[in-house]
């Protein structure tokens, strides 16, 4: 059973083009809208409003373009909504990889610096094990946050390859 999405049309005839394939009958249109009203009870095709849900139920001579028809003024807004949104995809992973690169730039430096010669000899020379602790700990969280950061990479990456196919199976379905 095909649905139907009104547009602009106004009634029952605009909605034609999209129901029809080449010349049809009195008697087949009659038949028809007689089936689609049936299974319409909602909506009134002598005054339909944009946006108007219409279930097609399986009728001879019924030719609707896929499961669901949209008007041309929908498809194009749902293209430009698709469109921009692979656009702003894309951003959004770009950034999120340079906030990555940038934070694991600061992880080094941090890692490098507490790490060095100058922090080990004050570390042997003070001798003291809450230092020693502290020290083991801020590695460890160093190391935690890169295995974290990487973890969120990895799932940006897999939800954004997901939004990418939703978005080509919308552009598939308006076009």
């Amino acid at each position: 059973m095909a649905v139907i999405i009104v547009g602009n049309e106004k009634n029952f005839a605009a909605l034609r083009s999209r129901l029809f394939t080449g010349r049809v009958s009195t008697a087949v249109v009659h038949d028809v809208t007689e089936a689609i009203a049936a299974a319409n009870p909602h909506a009134d095709l002598n005054k339909l409003e944009p946006g108007t849900v219409l279930t097609i139920p399986d009728v001879p001579r019924v030719n609707v373009a896929g499961d669901i028809s949209l008007d041309d003024a929908t498809k194009a807004a749902l293209a430009q909504i698709a469109t921009e949104g692979n656009d702003l995809l894309d951003q959004l992973v770009a950034t999120s990889h340079g906030v990555d690169r940038d934070d694991a730039s600061e992880r080094d430096a941090l890692n490098k610096a507490i790490s060095g010669t100058q922090i080990n000899a004050i570390n042997s020379r003070i001798n003291d094990v809450n230092v020693a602790n502290d020290m083991k700990a801020l590695k460890k969280s160093i190391t935690d946050e890169q295995q974290a950061s990487q973890a969120r990479a990895a799932a940006l990456t897999q939800a954004s390859n997901g939004w990418s196919a939703d978005l080509k199976t919308l552009q598939g379905l308006i076009s």
